[in-house]
């Protein structure tokens, strides 16, 4: 019973993990921080950055840190009291936050890594991020997560051709217009 527990706890875990990952990371903040570390303004910034104390670096990464987390366990609560586009909205907003402190992170990493206490910290996370990808768990998701995205392209390329779902949508949008016009009229 116990194992079975664990198990299933892993495989939750595993699956936020890899849905964070694909989902979140992959598709949303990585396209964000790519252009917010490429802007002229920010590579000015990165150089005043390398000049402030640790402290003052931990600081400020921490502060964002911690209140892009509150939104996301805001957007949570009013997802899970059935405000789901307030939610939608509220977790969307913190996505270009994520990203800054993503980029924040990377930039100050080495000053970041002078103080003890955060440099075990981030060993420690990173190590069990590698303990967590390499269970039986996370590849077996994994890789039926691949086997689902390859379903859907093949899915999306046999029954919608190229540009189909986008024509499909407009229909749908303009029949939708007509009926809420006459409603109104």
């Amino acid at each position: 019973m116990q194992k079975r527990l664990v198990h299933i706890l892993l495989t939750v875990l595993v699956f936020g993990y890899i849905l964070f990952e694909e989902l979140f990371w992959e598709t949303i903040a990585k396209p964000i921080y790519k252009y917010i570390h490429g802007l002229k303004l920010l590579q000015k910034i990165e150089t005043k950055i390398q000049h402030l104390p640790p402290w003052l670096l931990l600081l400020l990464f921490l502060s964002i840190f911690i209140v892009v987390e509150f939104v996301g366990l805001v957007a949570g609560v009013l997802a899970i009291q059935g405000n789901v586009l307030i939610a939608t909205l509220l977790y969307l907003s913190k996505i270009p936050v994520a990203a800054f402190a993503f980029w924040l992170f990377r930039v100050s990493k080495s000053k970041l890594m002078q103080i003890n206490w955060f440099h075990t910290a981030y060993n420690f996370t990173m190590k069990k991020i590698e303990w967590l990808k390499n269970t039986d768990v996370y590849l077996t998701v994994k890789e039926k997560a691949a086997n689902f995205k390859i379903y859907i392209k093949e899915f999306k390329a046999t029954y919608l051709p190229k540009g189909e779902l986008k024509r499909r949508a407009k229909r749908i949008y303009i029949q939708l217009k007509k009926i809420f016009k006459k409603d109104i009229s």
